[in-house]
């Protein structure tokens, strides 16, 4: 992997990492469907530029408009809600941290899934190892289980969703140009998601304040927009190695968490930090064969 590569996968980490900032300063203004469905949206718009710029026209079928659909609910819709909402019940860092675990969700679905890559015993153990690693970053008490728990579950929920979201995208047409897949995926979102902004209302005064317009432009444009341009385009020069962001980016978040919101990190959160990455390093394997050898 090149110098420009590893460049491109440290600011990816930067922005998705500092998605969850983004969305604990909105969280002070507007409701969390709002910052969904704005997120969505403006990203959709800004991405619709992007192609017009680009010259690049939507020659989509119906095998295509169908994955699309599914890469929306399980890609946008269903885990930006649920973090969202989740993020709300406990810290942006510990969010970040829960988030991390789906390339490990991953591993078990598409061990089941159709044509799915069968899990070998490293990653296996990964599993394990990172699903010890989720279970101490919980805590084993359940007095807070209305609100800690459930928010770290929403987390969690997300996560599988995501995973699944990988195992619908490995089946688009390799032709199809990463603008257009993000495009198509985010303007599907907004469609789904405005009737039920429509009906839940929208405080358009609340959303208009500078305090809400700043993060839900950095959450748009740079967390969701540019960050799947990047993250397409990672896909295409280094393939699964693309998946090393999710190593990076707890740490991006942690560290940003502590910057920007003075938050603070417990001593099982760094203990369950660990035992996640490392059940994310024996999941990718590629350390291990370097050791090998």
């Amino acid at each position: 992997m090149g110098l420009f590569d590893w460049i491109r996968l440290i600011i990816l980490s930067l922005f998705w990492g500092g998605s969850y900032i983004w969305i604990e300063f909105a969280l002070m203004t507007i409701s969390p469907l709002t910052i969904v469905f704005f997120r969505v949206f403006m990203a959709s718009i800004f991405l619709l530029s992007v192609c017009k710029i680009l010259k690049l026209s939507f020659k989509i079928n119906k095998k295509l408009l169908l994955i699309f659909l599914m890469m929306s609910l399980f890609n946008n819709v269903i885990p930006f809600n649920l973090i969202a909402w989740g993020q709300s019940q406990i810290t942006a860092s510990v969010s970040s941290i829960l988030n991390a675990t789906t390339p490990l969700f991953t591993v078990i679905l598409a061990h089941y899934w159709p044509k799915g890559e069968k899990a070998t015993l490293n990653r296996i153990i990964g599993v394990v190892v990172g699903i010890c690693g989720v279970s101490i970053l919980m805590g084993l008490s359940f007095d807070d289980l209305n609100n800690s728990i459930s928010g770290q579950v929403a987390i969690l929920l997300a996560s599988i969703s995501y995973a699944i979201s990988v195992l619908f995208g490995k089946q688009i047409d390799s032709s199809i140009h990463p603008a257009i897949s993000a495009t198509m995926m985010l303007c599907i979102s907004s469609i789904i998601l405005m009737p039920i902004v429509i009906y839940m209302g929208v405080d358009f005064i609340a959303v208009s304040k500078i305090e809400s317009i700043i993060p839900l432009l950095g959450l748009s444009i740079f967390s969701t927009a540019v960050a799947y341009l990047i993250f397409y385009k990672l896909i295409k020069n280094i393939g699964s190695n693309v998946m090393l962001v999710t190593l990076l980016m707890p740490i991006s978040a942690i560290f940003m968490s502590i910057i920007f919101l003075g938050e603070s990190i417990a001593t099982q959160h760094i203990v369950g930090l660990i035992l996640i990455l490392t059940g994310l390093i024996l999941v990718d394997g590629r350390i291990l064969q370097k050791l090998k050898k």
